[in-house]
């Protein structure tokens, strides 16, 4: 199998992590794909043009960084996703907010790298309010997540890896000693530190 990606992708980190951590860099092989540079390969497999995406030994491919997680996760015995009940539903919970700060910071970096007179404040703006509202939320439930090893956990510290990344300048930490501890601890996990975007990007 092979898993299409950037490693400046925080929903590529996601299933990077998760590769790793289910101990499956032999069975899926990783491979650059510049989605702005619209290769072949990835628009034959996800007409979306975006990454990541996984293509399957003699099945369907896949894309949307929480289908191929629930994918890769199928692979071991070792579940990072509950097959079903309240722990399920809490870390899909959780995986949901971690995206949704992801789609907002990737908003904003968007709208920040435009020619001056055509950024819109009033979307950088809102995008910032959700993101700190989110990790408002995030330090209020940390107790909910803050043990845990699984794709809950593990996106809501991909998801703050991509604020330092991208928005450092949140200063997200701030107030949020919970969650500072929380991150540091998955920081130094090898997966963590494996799939680490290049500082240069």
């Amino acid at each position: 199998m092979q898993l299409l990606k950037t490693d400046t992708s925080p929903y590529a980190r996601k299933c990077r992590v998760l590769i790793r951590e289910q101990g499956l860099t032999q069975r899926i092989e990783e491979i650059d794909a510049m989605p702005l540079d619209n290769p072949a390969a990835l628009l034959k497999i996800n007409p979306l043009g975006k990454v990541p995406a996984l293509i399957r030994d003699d099945a369907a491919p896949l894309f949307n960084s929480p289908l191929i997680c629930e994918y890769i996760d199928s692979l071991d015995s070792e579940r990072w996703i509950p097959a079903s009940g309240t722990s399920r539903w809490r870390v899909l919970r959780f995986q949901a907010i971690a995206d949704g700060m992801l789609d907002l910071t990737v908003g904003r970096r968007i709208e920040t790298t435009r020619p001056e007179d055509k950024r819109f404040d009033f979307w950088i703006e809102r995008q910032e309010a959700g993101i700190a509202r989110s990790l408002d939320l995030l330090e209020s439930e940390a107790e909910k997540f803050a043990g845990a090893f699984d794709l809950g956990a593990m996106a809501i510290a991909v998801a703050l890896g991509y604020l330092d990344f991208r928005y450092p300048e949140s200063e997200w930490r701030k107030g949020r000693d919970r969650l500072t501890a929380f991150y540091d601890k998955w920081a130094e996990r090898p997966s963590f530190r494996d799939t680490q975007p290049p500082a240069e990007s």
